[in-house]
């Protein structure tokens, strides 16, 4: 039995929770980015239907959770999330730092999303681009230490093996 819903269930409830008690610090634009660095894992390592599920559940608990109104973040990583799947090939499983590098980028985008729907809500053009930067720095972190979570706890509900038990080939895509 494969437990994919249930590990995402877990992971997004989790994130929701660390990033909403998370505080936002005054040199970023916004909080570390947990919730769309689970909705990022999942567009790279899964089917293309539970990847949409993760843009979707990720993007309304961050709505929820940071009082944006609904479409805001789930649009955005829906976005994402098709934008990722074309980087399948490129930033497989083996590449130990494909979380810092996508995370960097989506959180820059992001951040830039957030600037351009909502507003600065008067911040200088200059400061907003140094709270971009930091986000993106910060986002390249969160998105190292999710996916590593993310790739645990597949691995430990059995929905990543392989011919080799350590591999991290997701089981679709085995052959044994």
């Amino acid at each position: 039995m494969r437990l994919d819903v249930p590990v995402l269930l877990a992971l997004t409830v989790a994130a929701a929770a660390v990033q909403t008690a998370l505080p936002h610090p005054q040199w970023m634009v916004m909080k570390p980015p947990l919730l769309a660095a689970v909705a990022a894992y999942y567009a790279l390592s899964r089917e293309l239907p539970l990847a949409l599920t993760a843009a979707l559940w990720s993007g309304a608990a961050t709505d929820v959770c940071s009082g944006f109104p609904f479409p805001l973040t789930a649009g955005f990583l829906l976005v994402v999330c098709v934008a990722l799947r074309s980087l399948r090939r490129v930033a497989d499983d083996t590449v130990w730092w494909r979380g810092l590098a996508v995370m960097a980028v989506a959180t820059l985008l992001q951040g830039v999303w957030y600037g351009a729907t909502m507003g600065r809500n008067g911040i200088p053009l200059d400061r907003f681009i140094r709270g971009l930067l930091g986000a993106a720095g910060v986002g390249a972190v969160a998105g190292w230490a999710v996916f590593l979570v993310c790739g645990w706890l597949d691995g430990l509900a059995g929905n990543v093996k392989g011919a080799v038990p350590d591999d991290g080939v997701p089981w679709h895509n085995a052959v044994l």
